[in-house]
């Protein structure tokens, strides 16, 4: 067990451990943040109070044997490390974004997004942060949601969203007649009403036509839920529902016959398993002296991977980086934007007119990029912490990226460059990153069987749609009327409910949830097709000469997504031809082949998933932490798509359940707190969080490299040796 530190002459044996730490490491990291610290003793069975870390820490800096210095993985932040040891530690990256930070920035752009997510996040943490504080469950959505874990697990998804659409649809025609029925006297109260049908009604839509694709009629194809405009309500219209069809669609796009299973992981088969993360960093560049200019950032991106190979009784760890400096000698300031590269000050300043969507694009095609290389074989792998060269390294058969498996640039108006028409850059980057992405999914998912299981880890994920499930469940199947609301407003967020269910079903069912070693907590399935973000609204009509709608796009028919790229084109043109579209379409089908095989092919299973093994420190000390929402991509065409992906989730668990497969994220937890109250801890693959360090160590091993290769290419752009940038 271990020893709490609380006496005052303790601290000397805290002051000790601490430089015994950072004696072990201090060559191979910038520091060790506070947090860093705790778990570094804690690993030694020293549980250290934050004040008494403190102390130490401030003795032993007073005493001049470690110093200060800024935290890279955290802006405002410090991290302590011996006097003059570590990776040295720039300027360069002070504005560094994390691949988590681009995501959160882009989700007012993404499918499903709903701006309450943020206030439900912050709510989810101030819950769970008092449920672990008080050791008790107190909190009365938690508990609700803890209690009802063993009967919710058994329900079949398919048939709660049959009912909950049932009771939407009673829910906002009722809304809609009330407001009818409202006298000329309550304006205040019609007002208030008529925002509130609003608001659920773009619910009800994100959660049935977006997620699940309850598609709505177009002219004369009849789709499967029609849900009428505020006003058309307003004036009577009533909600279309086709149940049969629906039960239909469900059955396609969830797998799996209960909300929550219990599953046994098989024997770990994996030699040789990777994780990826990328990020962008600012790098501040001086004009000449005198210049009324003021520094311009020139923006680079970073991408690396870490391998985790397993050698008999031993583990074996090896990175590799995607950017070699000497690399950028070889390119104008253009072509190092186009691929992804580096964005100069020239054309950040003076060319880029939407640089939020163009640097997600850059940064995905570089961690796509880093993949293709993985899967591809034609990395080049490098030792972590002394272990052997590698020769021939092992076939990789997982590979797992930080964050979503699909781009966060993904729209067809995109790919065109059409969203930004006088951007010379935008389209290109964008369909290099889609290509390179086709060209990933192609060598993994798309080669069966051979191919490796790609997932993805998405740490906070952007809609909580199973959170609108229980508490819909808890209102209308528990019978609390308070919750009337909390299906469109749910208070917790997906992660925290799934913790909560999976911690009610080990307290409940201890005997089928700690009966293996290997089992795991998994909800069902939800299946996502890349035309789904894609493209909206849904379904998308084929026309003939006239433009009268033939039918809609069959999207498992190779031929009908053909057919409907040479009607975008055809359209996009005479659009262009009558000023009412920036650019015209790109000039054959040929160029759209990567993203329609992608529209064609390429799915995403979405769940969430733990070991039943951690539950064991939730039910006996209250060690509550999150995990993140899991991806699998999914080749569509295969004939027997839920068998598919049953044998590709097994095989991801076969790693997560292994004792060291998750890990806490040392740079992130969910609500984040300053400094050491970091929130609840958030478990991340073992290789994810190495591939984060990865990209750290290398952008820091690099840095100095990087800045004086910049810095010639701005002189030699000054000096008119690169030539034009027009395209």
């Amino acid at each position: 067990m271990a020893q709490r530190t609380t006496d005052q002459p303790e601290q000397q044996k805290i002051a000790e451990a601490i430089l015994d730490v950072l004696q072990k490491v201090a060559c191979d990291v910038v520091g060790l943040s506070v947090r860093d610290l705790q778990l570094q003793l804690r690993a030694r069975d020293l549980i250290v109070a934050d004040h008494r870390l403190r102390g130490a820490l401030n003795q032993l800096l007073d005493e001049g044997k470690i110093e200060k210095r800024p935290w890279p993985e955290r802006r405002g932040n410090v991290c302590f490390n011996l006097p003059g040891q570590g990776i040295l530690q720039t300027s360069l990256f002070d504005l560094q974004i994390s691949r988590d930070e681009i995501e959160r920035e882009e989700r007012s752009g993404l499918d499903l997004w709903q701006r309450d997510e943020a206030e439900r996040e912050r709510a989810t943490a101030s819950v769970m942060e008092e449920i672990a504080r008080s050791h008790a469950l107190e909190e009365n959505y938690a508990k609700l949601v803890h209690d009802i874990a063993s009967v919710l697990a058994d329900e079949n998804p398919v048939d709660l969203i049959l009912e909950i659409a049932d009771w939407v649809i009673k829910d906002l025609n009722d809304l809609a007649e009330k407001i009818g029925a409202a006298g000329s006297g309550a304006q205040s109260e019609i007002q208030r009403l008529t925002r509130e049908l609003g608001f659920r009604r773009s619910k009800a839509e994100s959660f049935f036509q977006r997620l699940w694709r309850l598609d709505r009629s177009i002219r004369s194809a009849k789709g499967i839920l029609d849900i009428p405009t505020v006003p058309q309500m307003l004036r009577g219209s009533k909600i279309r529902f086709d149940k049969e069809a629906a039960k239909r669609r469900l059955q396609e796009r969830i797998v799996g016959n209960k909300v929550i299973e219990i599953i046994t992981a098989p024997e770990n088969i994996h030699k040789a398993v990777v994780g990826t993360d990328a990020s962008v960093g600012d790098v501040m560049v001086a004009h000449a002296r005198g210049s009324f200019i003021p520094p311009t950032p020139a923006t680079l991106f970073v991408a690396a991977g870490a391998m985790r190979v397993l050698d008999r009784s031993s583990a074996l760890s090896y990175w590799d980086y995607d950017l070699d400096p000497r690399e950028l000698r070889q390119y104008k300031d253009l072509d190092a934007a186009v691929e992804g590269l580096l964005i100069s000050p020239h054309l950040r300043r003076e060319v880029i007119t939407d640089f939020r969507h163009l640097r997600s694009a850059a940064m995905e095609l570089r961690q796509y990029a880093e993949e293709l290389r993985i899967v591809l074989q034609q990395s080049k792998w490098h030792p972590i912490s002394g272990v052997p060269e590698i020769q021939h390294p092992p076939t990789v058969t997982l590979l797992i990226r930080d964050g979503r498996i699909f781009p966060l640039v993904h729209r067809l108006d995109d790919y065109d460059g059409a969203s930004a028409p006088d951007d010379i850059l935008y389209g290109e980057v964008v369909r290099r990153e889609i290509r390179t992405f086709q060209r990933v999914f192609h060598n993994t998912a798309g080669n069966g069987r051979l191919g490796a299981i790609y997932g993805g880890a998405v740490k906070s994920p952007e809609y909580s749609w199973l959170a609108m499930i229980t508490f819909w469940y808890l209102h209308i199947k528990q019978g609390h009327p308070d919750l009337v609301d909390a299906f469109y407003r749910p208070p917790l967020n997906d992660q925290a409910v799934t913790h909560l269910l999976f911690w009610g079903l080990a307290e409940s069912k201890p005997d089928q949830a700690f009966g293996d070693p290997r089992n795991s907590f998994v909800t069902f399935r939800a299946l996502r097709r890349f035309s789904d973000i894609a493209f909206f609204p849904h379904p998308r009509p084929l026309t003939d000469d006239s433009g009268k709608v033939v039918r809609t796009v069959q999207e498992d028919n190779i031929d009908d997504w053909l057919a409907y790229i040479q009607q975008h084109i055809n359209e996009a043109n005479q659009r262009y031809d009558q000023h009412k579209r920036g650019i015209p379409a790109l000039t054959t089908i040929d160029d759209y082949k990567p993203f329609l095989d992608l529209c064609h092919r390429a799915g995403v299973a979405m769940f969430y998933a733990a070991p039943a093994r951690m539950y064991r420190a939730t039910l006996s000390d209250r060690a509550h932490f999150f995990t993140p929402r899991w991806e699998i991509a999914v080749d569509l065409t295969n004939k027997d798509i839920g068998e598919e992906i049953k044998r590709r989730l097994e095989g991801l668990m076969a790693w997560l359940v292994e004792q060291d497969g998750l890990v806490a994220d040392e740079s992130h937890a969910v609500g984040g707190f300053e400094e050491v109250a970091e929130g609840l801890p958030l478990f991340i693959p073992n290789v994810v969080m190495e591939a984060h360090r990865a990209v750290g160590y290398g952008r820091e091993r690099h840095a100095m490299d990087v800045q004086d290769d910049l810095q010639k290419l701005v002189t030699d752009i000054r000096a008119g040796r690169l030539g034009s940038v027009n395209p």
